[in-house]
């Protein structure tokens, strides 16, 4: 027998079926709906054809204190839901309304399902339904992103991230790795293209402002701002990040030439940036970063804009239904 949906059941799944691996999911979401139904929750299903749209439907759900907000799909498709869930935070003007009331569900169906890994959630789809079941929740930090003026002013324009903000090559990366690649090599295919693309990216002059003190001013070809420990394919730019240690981890690799960028990739691929690498490593709670020429900025793995800008993390800004953490996960919890 069916269990009745209990109201404080009610779950709204959030999917883009149009983007990446999501066009062959549409079964795996029916069964995955039906599996939660039988465990007594009221699903409201809500398929989108855009980022933008699927940002709109989660901050509705949001507004509406909806007990689950479901993201089915890959690290673009969760990070248009939180953006959409921090949206209704803000127009509330409750900043704990996420952190004690909705939790966030992953149902990972995408091309790319880092923040599912970073966060310990299966990735076949009933055993990641058996964690949403659970309502076992993990409260993480968040970091924002703001675009700044060349007078260093914020101009309005923002967005969440949950894993990183990639700045400079790692962008260029991004930009370079087609969806037909990654849908056949997974996360391998940014190996592929970092290995390519170290070969001819050129670092440019990059200034760090850590909490309002100058603290790099050089050429380098990458900086990457983690939330999380895991980039992809268990790539670790930011192997100290923790999502719940309210604070930013940075990572910046130096320019000196052409074979020093190559050699600092195989580095970062064993591990061995930071200890044995030319990485230079901070933690912080805000940084502006600013070029001399702007370069791309990418966000949780998506392009979003170029520097100057802004990043701040937001310690404790959600409630996420994962297990809880061990000193095996690819996040432990802090200590």
């Amino acid at each position: 027998m069916q269990t009745k949906p209990h109201p404080s059941k009610s779950l709204v799944l959030i999917a883009n079926l149009s983007a990446g691996a999501g066009r062959n999911r549409k079964r795996t979401l029916e069964m995955a709906i039906r599996d939660l139904e039988r465990h007594g929750f009221h699903v409201r299903t809500c398929i989108e054809q855009s980022p933008q749209q699927v940002t709109a439907r989660a901050a509705q759900a949001a507004l509406k204190e909806t007990p689950f907000i479901v993201a089915a799909g890959g690290d673009g498709t969760v990070n248009a839901v939180v953006n959409g869930m921090m949206e209704a935070s803000t127009k509330r003007n409750d900043k704990n309304v996420l952190a004690d009331g909705t939790a966030l569900g992953i149902l990972p169906l995408g091309t790319g399902n880092v923040f599912a890994y970073n966060m310990g959630i299966p990735s076949y789809w009933r055993d990641a339904c058996r964690v949403i079941e659970a309502d076992q929740r993990r409260r993480i930090d968040l970091g924002r992103a703001a675009l700044l003026s060349h007078n260093g002013k914020k101009s309005g324009r923002e967005r969440y991230f949950l894993l990183m903000a990639g700045i400079g090559f790692d962008a260029k990366v991004m930009e370079d790795t087609s969806l037909r690649l990654k849908y056949v090599l997974r996360d391998f295919a940014y190996v592929l293209s970092s290995l390519q693309n170290a070969v001819t990216y050129r670092g440019t002059k990059i200034t760090l402002k850590l909490d309002g003190k100058t603290v790099y001013s050089d050429r380098a070809w990458m900086v990457m701002i983690g939330n999380a420990a895991s980039y992809a394919w268990d790539i670790r730019f930011t192997a100290k990040a923790r999502l719940d240690d309210g604070v930013l981890d940075v990572c910046l690799m130096p320019y000196a030439n052409k074979l020093m960028s190559v050699q600092q990739v195989m580095q970062l691929l064993m591990g061995q940036h930071i200890e044995r690498g030319g990485a230079k490593y901070w933690q912080m709670q805000r940084l502006q970063v600013h070029s001399e020429p702007p370069v791309p900025v990418q966000l949780d793995g998506d392009e979003w804009s170029t520097t100057p800008l802004e990043l701040e993390v937001h310690p404790g800004a959600l409630n996420v239904l994962a297990p809880e953490p061990n000193a095996d996960s690819p996040n432990p919890a802090a200590s």
